[in-house]
């Protein structure tokens, strides 16, 4: 019992690490610009975006949704993005949908321009 409890256990793990390996990601320079200290974030769920990395950014879409808020902790109005802008951005959190059994909050979702 204790030997197929551990064989399960290894098999979440290993599917686990298969899922964040290929999980979309937000790279945010400290610019100015793409330039400078770069910040890779790939978690899934909410994250908050560190406060000197907002000099440029890039989003590498792998088949996970993704949303940017302008506040912390990834509350109000949802902006998504799709392409690279190396110019300052006013985001302050991202939100990667890893699962169908997450949500971004449920604020209205509004695309990027």
């Amino acid at each position: 019992m204790a030997g197929k409890t551990v064989l399960v256990l290894v098999a979440i793990a290993v599917v686990g690490s298969m899922i964040m390996a290929n999980a979309s990601y937000f790279d945010a320079w400290a610019g100015p610009g793409c330039n400078n200290w770069l910040e890779r974030y790939r978690a899934c769920g909410c994250t908050n975006v560190g406060a000197s990395q907002h000099g440029g950014y890039s989003v590498a879409y792998l088949g996970h949704a993704a949303a940017a808020y302008n506040t912390a902790n990834c509350q109000g109005v949802a902006q998504r993005w799709f392409r690279r802008h190396c110019s300052g951005f006013r985001w302050n959190s991202i939100f990667i949908q890893c699962s169908s059994s997450m949500a971004p909050n449920p604020g209205s979702m509004a695309q990027a321009k």
